[in-house]
């Protein structure tokens, strides 16, 4: 380092920091008008994790009672700043047109004071920094105002600790960038996600800045970070699309509790504090009880929607093309009679529902109505007033003909429908039923109620059926999805072969935006390696391309019995206990073998708030450091610093649903792997 240099970027840390820590004095000192509780309450919120309904409602509560103090805003500010007081700045690009020379510091956060001090990362200028290498002529990025071209004449990537102005060094054409990658895995230790602001590859910043108004599909191998990219795809659309997607009135989407508490963590970390995140199921349960259906539902009963493939779905389709055309032929005859020509040139329209085409119809006879009797008012006994009358008592007739349809397609035609995929409103509907109803209730009736999501982030998206997908389909805006997934942990029965097959139940989908995320970023070369070769002998697609980090070899031992099996991991993990100092993530087999497992730690002595069972119907508290016990259907999406995979015998993997049964627990894996199993 240039010690000049050096000097002068200390200088100018120490500027931008004393900037941010005075803005930040400012915040706190008028929040402290809402109370040193409420502000300790918010804060607790932020560091669990639960940035979604309880924030939501408790930030509201506060708001209400604060109705002149922009609360929400103080307070992301506030969260802001703390984080910027740690770290303001990453990286700095010198970008210049002709003799302007413009310098920006980019931060995980924006902040400006009569001009920009430090440039948000999800700016459009920003993403010089991502897409470039090295300093070059005519690179480009777009702004407000179009394409802008300019030269950088300068990279520069900074070490920031705790507040503290370490050391920087120029991005040049011999700096391998997948090296700052693997410098900032070193310092993880899994458990909980990570930002990954400082170190976004132009792969995964296409994903991002892709175009939420439409699908964006995205193939993501194992540890190449999807779930995190879908994290901060969002922080990006909330950033520069504020005017047409609200956090608060988006959505992101798994299938189990784990996961979504476990994709939680991250949503504080960038400034995301009151989007939903809900498991399908719940959020089945929310439509239920909002659109006030008047079904009874079981929704732990028949969870493999399987049997309801996309030829049940075509099949259901078209009966719902054919509700239409009966509703559509009966509203015909009616408007044919005499006393109602002045209605006849209504247009059905087949965007709508059945119910919708009768409502919107009925709404306006009803208007008319009310503009008829105004007129009858306005000169009561005349002539006119007469007709007026006589038209009144024809629409009148009308609209209870068109009330009497509006119950029929609600009530009779819908149980007909159902009746032909033997579903049966009068009995408890199970997980699959209920799905199917709510699918139908949409195209025929109509969600009105429940708002539509105005974005929808589906995670582990191989695992969600083509059921689910038409669903959700009906409750998000203008097919405003981005799925990530990958096909090779594919593990559920109903889950898709294809992520073309989305393209058949979401219309919006057939221009769809799709990716490949091939490098895996999360385990070392020797683990990748190893779970490759199982794997890789039963399909050659997406499998994982290491950054080749080094590590250790995975351990693979196979004992006589399981009593040896588990005296082997009850050796080695009481070594693990004597200091916890990083995740370790435990996956059994069976759930027996979960039962065993759970009783050898628990007897042992070690902080038993370090001890974490999962189980895929409870949302839990995530910590760097500490030990999570599993089930291997339970373990994807996530990751730790060692793993053990126990009951899993390599030698007898034959088919590629037992290869990814395997593959899914291994690959969790980020710097150590044992797998026990029993011969």
């Amino acid at each position: 380092m240039d010690k000049l240099i050096l000097e002068e970027e200390k200088l100018n840390f120490k500027t931008k920091l004393d900037k941010v820590k005075t803005a930040r004095a400012q915040v706190m000192h008028e929040l402290e008008t809402i109370g040193h509780g409420n502000l300790e309450r918010l804060t607790e919120l932020r560091e669990q994790g639960t940035g979604g309904i309880d924030f939501q409602m408790f930030i509201d509560q506060l708001a209400q009672k604060n109705a002149t103090f922009n609360l929400r805003d103080k307070y992301r500010k506030l969260e802001e700043f703390e984080y910027l007081a740690r770290e303001p700045y990453f990286a700095r690009i010198d970008l210049v047109d002709k003799e302007l020379k413009e310098t920006f510091y980019i931060g995980k956060f924006g902040y400006s004071e009569g001009g920009p001090i430090i440039t948000d990362w999800r700016a459009k200028v920003a993403s010089v920094y991502y897409r470039y290498r090295y300093p070059q002529k005519n690179v480009m990025y777009e702004a407000p105002d179009g394409k802008q071209v300019r030269d950088l004449t300068l990279k520069r990537t900074y070490e920031i600790d705790e507040g503290e102005f370490v050391k920087y060094y120029n991005n040049d054409i011999q700096l391998d960038e997948s090296e700052i990658v693997i410098d900032k895995i070193k310092s993880r230790t899994g458990g909980v996600l990570e930002d990954i602001v400082e170190t976004i590859q132009i792969s995964q910043l296409d994903i991002i800045e892709a175009d939420p108004r439409q699908v964006c599909i995205v193939q993501g191998c194992v540890g190449s970070g999807k779930s995190t990219v879908a994290i901060h795809k969002l922080a990006h659309i909330f950033f520069n699309f504020s005017h047409i997607i609200h956090p608060e009135k988006s959505i992101l989407i798994a299938k189990n509790q784990i996961l979504i508490g476990y994709l939680s963590t991250l949503f504080p970390k960038l400034g995301i504090f009151d989007i939903y995140y809900k498991t399908l199921r719940e959020l089945i349960v929310h439509i239920v009880f909002r659109e006030e259906l008047g079904i009874e539902v079981d929704l732990n009963d028949t969870l493999d929607t399987s049997s309801f493939d996309l030829k049940m779905i075509t099949k259901l389709q078209s009966k719902i093309v054919k509700v239409h055309k009966q509703v559509e032929s009966r509203l015909k005859k009616v408007l044919a009679k005499p006393d109602y020509q002045s209605f006849s040139g209504f247009k059905y329209s087949i965007k709508l529902t059945p119910f919708e085409n009768i409502s919107d119809l009925h709404a306006e006879i009803l208007e008319e109505i009310l503009e008829e009797k105004e007129r009858v008012k306005d000169d009561p006994k005349s002539m006119r007033s007469w007709l007026y009358k006589e038209h009144i008592r024809s629409m009148r007739k009308l609209v209870s003909e068109l009330s009497d349809l509006r119950h029929e397609i609600k009530h009779k035609m819908m149980k007909t429908l159902l009746k032909d995929f033997n579903i049966n409103t009068n009995i408890k509907l199970n997980y699959l039923n209920t799905l199917v109803y709510i699918y139908a209730y949409a195209e025929i009736v109509g969600i009105t109620v429940f708002p539509k999501f105005e974005y929808c982030v589906v995670d582990e998206g191989q695992d969600v059926s083509l059921l689910e997908y038409a669903v959700l389909s009906k409750l998000t805006l203008r097919g405003r999805f981005a799925i990530f997934g990958d096909l090779n942990q594919s593990l559920e029965n109903d889950g898709i072969d294809n992520w073309s097959d989305i393209k058949k139940v979401i219309l919006e989908a057939q221009s769809a935006s799709v990716f490949e995320l091939r490098t895996n970023y999360r385990s070392t070369k020797p683990i990748i390696d190893f779970a490759n070769k199982f794997l890789g002998k039963f399909t050659k697609k997406h499998l994982p391309i290491s950054i080749n980090r080094i590590g250790h070899m995975p351990v693979e031992e196979t004992k006589a019995t399981a009593d040896e099996m588990l005296s082997r991991f009850n050796e080695l993990i009481s070594a693990d206990l004597r200091n916890i100092d990083k995740s370790i993530g435990i996956i059994c087999k069976t759930k027996e073998l979960f039962e065993i497992t759970d009783k050898i730690i628990s007897s042992k002595d070690f902080d038993k708030a370090l001890f974490i069972k999962l189980d895929n119907t409870q949302k839990v508290f995530y910590l760097p450091r500490g030990i999570y016990l599993m089930s291997y259907q339970d373990c994807k999406g996530l990751e730790f610093s060692k793993v053990y995979v126990l009951g899993e015998n390599l030698a007898k993997i034959d088919t590629i649903k037992k290869a990814r049964e395997a593959f899914v627990p291994m690959t969790r894996a980020m710097n150590e792997l044992c797998i026990l199993g029993i011969n």
